[in-house]
C-alpha cells in the first residue's frame, strides 16, 4: 500500500444476481485525479460507493492506508447532494460543518459561494434553487471539509463550462497539495487517469 490511500483488491459485486465486478483492482494514489467512465449500468457508482465504505464488496478486499479513516478522510458526493431542501443555503453548510466537527470553516462559507457566484442565494432555501444550483452548492463543501479523497459521482453533469473550469481547478489545487479526487463520467477526461468499466 505504499504511496496509496486506498487499495481494491479482486473486488466482486453482485447485485440482485447480477455480476458487477469480477476480480477487479484499483489503487488509489496520493495526489491523482482519477475518471471512472463507462455507460450506464456499468457499475460507476457501486464502486464509489464501495470506496466510501457506503456499500461492502461480495467478496475481495478494501485496504486503507494506516493513516486514514473512511469517516474522516472520504468525502462522497452522490447525485442527491445530501442537501435539506425545507433549509437555506447557509443553514444546511453550517449544519453539514458542525456534524463533521469543521465548525471553523464556516466563516469561509460566503468565500466559497462566491467563488461559483452563487453568494446571492445565502439565504435562498435550497428548493428554490434548480439543479445546477444545488450540485454548485454540494461541491462549495469540498474544500470546507478538507477531506482527502474526493468521490464525485458525475460532477459535471448540468453545470456550464465556467462552473466546470472553477470545479476542474479546485480538484488541480486539492491534488497539488497530496489529496485525491475520483470521479465518475460517462466518457474519458482529459488530465484525468482514465479508467473504463
Amino acid at each position: 500500500m505504499k504511496n496509496s490511500f486506498i487499495n481494491l483488491e479482486d473486488i466482486n459485486l453482485t447485485k440482485q444476481d447480477k455480476r458487477i465486478f469480477t476480480n477487479f483492482s484499483l489503487s488509489i494514489p496520493f495526489g491523482e485525479k482519477i475518471n471512472i467512465f463507462g455507460k450506464n449500468g456499468a457499475g460507476k457508482t457501486s464502486l464509489l460507493k464501495i470506496i466510501s465504505g457506503i456499500t461492502s464488496p461480495s467478496s475481495g478486499k478494501v485496504l486503507i492506508d494506516i493513516n486514514m479513516t473512511i469517516n474522516h478522510d472520504i468525502f462522497y458526493i452522490g447525485h442527491k447532494y445530501g442537501l435539506k431542501n425545507e433549509l437555506s443555503v447557509s443553514d444546511n453548510l453550517r449544519c453539514i460543518l458542525k456534524f463533521n466537527q469543521k465548525a471553523e470553516a464556516i466563516n469561509h462559507i460566503l468565500e466559497e459561494l462566491n467563488y461559483y457566484d452563487m453568494q446571492d442565494k445565502l439565504h435562498n432555501k435550497v428548493k428554490y434553487l434548480s439543479h445546477g444550483q444545488k450540485k454548485i452548492i454540494s461541491l462549495v463543501q469540498l474544500p470546507l471539509l478538507r477531506n482527502k479523497i474526493w468521490l464525485l459521482d458525475e460532477p459535471f453533469t448540468g453545470l456550464d463550462q465556467n462552473i466546470v473550469d472553477k470545479l476542474i481547478n479546485k480538484i488541480d489545487k486539492h491534488t497539488s497539495c497530496g489529496g485525491t479526487v475520483i470521479i465518475t463520467s460517462h466518457n474519458e477526461k482529459k488530465q484525468f487517469t482514465n479508467i473504463e468499466l
